[in-house]
């Protein structure tokens, strides 16, 4: 058997915080190729190392936020407001666009002869998903309990407080049940390319009778369309970058836990306990836990900068059959 083709295949889902600033208010957009060039070096470094099937995608819980908060500022402005979906979109267009340079660049630097290529990915939802009636997920910034109080009254979001630094708009988020442009996905492979895609989860679409695929408002979780696209690509391992080091038992307590090594049913018994905070850890844990039911080797959740020594088992929470 080849060295290369030795190595299990990886799909990497970073979170949002792959590119986003501690100030997202104040940010310059160089400061998001730097955090990126930091992102994609550890991808790099798995390539150094062999690892030759690689996908990734990523979050963009703070940049659709941010997007659509525009939109709400200049509404008078420009009084055609754009939707969701869109959001997502022009989300994915930009951080592709970004992680494909910086990707490429660091290659031709370390002399590797590989390139990535970004798709705009479209998922498939279900219109009549009871998550329209209950929006859980996340975006955008952070806000003070007076600013949460003033934009329920102006605007009608929803919020909940997300790891005790405030309040974050929350939207439906349905379950994932087809990527689009999967195939797709096949052939960046076969070619030999990273590839790059389903940013935010994916546009959220839903598929008429005739086959027609039209936007919906809502926004995906990036870890549960990763879990679909690993399984639907064959992809060995599964590898969910966060802000913490992996998942915890008693997260909030004055003694946290750290999980190391689990199996899917043992952790699965921990989410039906309460253990994991919803719109935060719990999505991440169960879309670790559907990709190895379905069939996948691994699943890891580590931190974003712990990438190389996850993979070698030095880090982060593993989770098996």
């Amino acid at each position: 058997m080849d060295k290369k083709n030795s190595k299990p295949s990886l799909l990497i889902s970073f979170g949002g915080n792959a590119l986003n600033v501690s100030d997202p208010l104040h940010a310059y957009q160089k400061q998001e190729f730097e955090i990126a060039r930091k992102s994609m070096s550890g991808v790099i470094d798995l390539l150094e190392r062999e690892y030759c099937k690689i996908i990734l995608t990523h979050g963009n819980g703070p940049q659709v936020g941010q997007i659509f908060l525009q939109q709400e500022l200049t509404k008078h402005e420009f009084p055609r407001q754009i939707t969701l979906d869109i959001c997502v979109a022009d989300s994915q267009g930009r951080i592709g666009y970004i992680l494909q340079n910086v990707f490429d660049n660091i290659c031709r630097q370390r002399g590797i002869d590989r390139k990535s290529f970004a798709v705009i990915t479209q998922v498939v939802v279900d219109p009549d998903d009871p998550a329209f009636n209950r929006p859980t997920k996340p975006i955008g910034v952070y806000y003070s309990k007076d600013e949460t109080n003033k934009l329920k009254n102006e605007r009608g979001w929803e919020f909940i407080e997300d790891s005790e630094r405030g309040y974050r708009r929350v939207v439906p988020s349905p379950v994932p049940l087809e990527v689009v442009e999967e195939n797709i996905f096949h052939q960046i492979l076969d070619e030999g390319f990273i590839g790059i895609g389903c940013g935010g989860g994916g546009i959220p679409v839903i598929k008429k009778v005739n086959g027609e695929l039209v936007g919906i408002e809502a926004v995906i979780d990036k870890d549960r369309t990763s879990a679909l696209l690993a399984h639907g690509l064959g992809i060995d391992q599964l590898v969910i970058l966060t802000d913490i080091d992996g998942v915890y038992l008693s997260f909030k307590s004055s003694k946290p836990q750290l999980i190391k090594n689990i199996s899917a049913d043992q952790i699965k018994a921990y989410i039906h306990k309460g253990e994991f905070a919803e719109g935060s850890m719990k999505p991440k844990v169960e879309a670790a836990v559907e990709f190895i039911k379905r069939g996948g080797k691994k699943a890891i959740i580590a931190n974003l900068n712990a990438l190389v020594p996850a993979i070698a088992g030095k880090a982060g929470t593993h989770i098996t059959a």
